[in-house]
């Protein structure tokens, strides 16, 4: 029944004696000598337990693997466990039959089964674990019933040929990495149940293109379509207020819709995509570094007031955009973020006291620089040897005045208070930091309302 735990013993030995006598790569092909030999020399063990209820037999004419019996399967907790502890030969198994009565599909279960085609899972399985299908690189489809509430993380990790999977309406979440390298995987169903989509859980699915994130998602996590380089549309569902890092990098995408409610872009998160023209909704606080790093067929980018703060190689290589206005809510500018625009003929920056990544790549030399005398932006330009345009004198800040109409009145207590609430922009945030600590919350809110009832 453990032969091939015996066998792995052997190898570790086998290791040790090599250790020292033959180069690295001389004993790694020894021992792969070694595994090959055994697989075709050592007797296959055709039955064993794999859960405290549970018993599995393997009928090796069919390459079909029987589990039967009631209750959870063990977890394994890394990729040689049941190799080892059930001795079960995962290279041989092409079926899986997943009897009634059986709860769990273990962690780790099936990982490596390279030449497994298909399995029937029933619907007394409410889970299936942490990598239990990863590297299974023969499976094309699977049916996964509704009774399963639970995917674990890399499920299906580097699960080559599977073409398409549509989630039960019994799941909420789905978890980091789980269909991650599904390189053949054109379709994916998401129901209205799910709430959430881990990091990089569709990570260079390259045949994807198209999917469809219900409105319950409010996060697009870090590197979820990352290198999915045939999805060239997507919709950002109206709920979503994040979009993570390297979100969409690779994507041929030619155009996307941000929400309004979406406050912050993620470091690199379009990066290197086909976008011809982004508009940047209101609400927006910050544009991470690289986050639009690459798109060589961006024409034109509208930054809101909302947004303090741009990264570094935010726009670096952004080859055919010819203009761009940074407003004056923008207190600063990452080193690269606009460097090697090579048709940037114009930037106005409108803050005058922004600070701007002391390097001549910061923005690129074709650019002439529009901004305020004693300006940032003009002892910029003539540090490096710009072309500058004055916009003339700055105008005088009208302390209290948040939405920027020239008056300050309750209207401004209201914007405020909204802003401080996540709801709304907050157009002229110099306004009101009443304490001048560079920062707006609730002791700002108190000292205007102070102010305004004073007055």
């Amino acid at each position: 029944m453990r032969k091939l735990k015996a066998f792995l013993a052997g190898l570790t030995a086998l290791s040790c004696c090599c250790t020292g006598c033959l180069p690295m790569a001389e004993q790694l092909a020894s021992m792969g000598s070694v595994i090959a030999n055994a697989e075709d020399t050592e007797e296959i063990t055709t039955s064993g337990t794999c859960g405290e209820n549970l018993t599995w037999n393997f009928e090796e004419s069919t390459g079909t693997l029987t589990i039967s019996g009631t209750g959870e399967m063990e977890n394994g907790e890394n990729n040689w466990d049941f190799l080892s502890l059930l001795g079960w030969s995962h290279l041989s198994i092409k079926k899986i039959i997943l009897e009634d009565g059986v709860t769990t599909i273990g962690a780790y279960a099936f990982y490596g089964m390279t030449a497994l085609e298909s399995i029937i899972i029933p619907d007394s399985v409410t889970s299936i674990g942490n990598s239990a299908f990863s590297y299974c690189t023969a499976l094309e489809s699977i049916v996964i019933p509704d009774s399963v509430t639970s995917i674990g993380e890399g499920a299906f990790y580097f699960c080559s040929a599977l073409a398409s999977v549509v989630i039960p309406d019994s799941m909420t979440k789905i978890e980091p990495v789980t269909f991650r390298r599904c390189m053949s995987l054109t379709s994916v169903t998401i129901p209205e149940s799910v709430t959430s989509i881990g990091y990089g859980a569709f990570d260079y699915c390259t045949a994807l293109e198209s999917i469809v994130i219900p409105d319950s998602v409010t996060t697009i996590e870090s590197s979820i379509f990352s290198g999915c380089t045939s999805l060239t549309s997507f919709t950002i569902p109206d709920s979503v207020t994040t979009i993570g890092s390297y979100a969409f990098q690779f994507c041929p995408l030619t155009s996307i819709t941000i929400p309004d409610r979406v406050t912050s872009i993620g470091d690199g998160a379009f990066a290197s995509t086909d976008l011809e023209s982004v508009v940047i909704p209101d609400g927006v606080t910050s544009i991470g570094e690289n986050a639009f790093h690459g798109c060589t067929a961006l024409e034109s980018i509208v930054i809101p007031d909302s947004v303090t703060s741009i990264g570094e190689y935010a726009f670096d290589n952004c080859e055919v955009l010819e203009s761009v206005v940074i407003p004056d809510s923008v207190t600063s500018i990452g080193l690269y973020a606009f460097h090697d625009c090579e048709s940037l003929t114009s930037i106005t920056i409108e803050n005058p006291e922004c600070e701007i990544y002391d390097h001549k790549f910061t923005i690129s030399d074709t650019a002439t620089i529009y901004g305020y005398d004693n300006s940032t932006a003009k002892a910029y330009a003539r540090n490096y040897k710009r072309k500058f345009v004055s916009l003339g004198t700055a105008p005088e800040i009208l302390i209290g005045d948040a939405n920027k109409d020239g008056e300050f009145n309750i209207l401004d207590i209201i914007v405020l208070q909204k802003w401080l609430l996540g709801a709304g922009n907050l157009p002229n945030w110099k306004a009101v930091d009443f304490n001048q600590d560079g920062m707006i919350n609730i002791f700002d809110f108190v000292l205007a309302k102070k102010c305004y009832l004073k007055n």
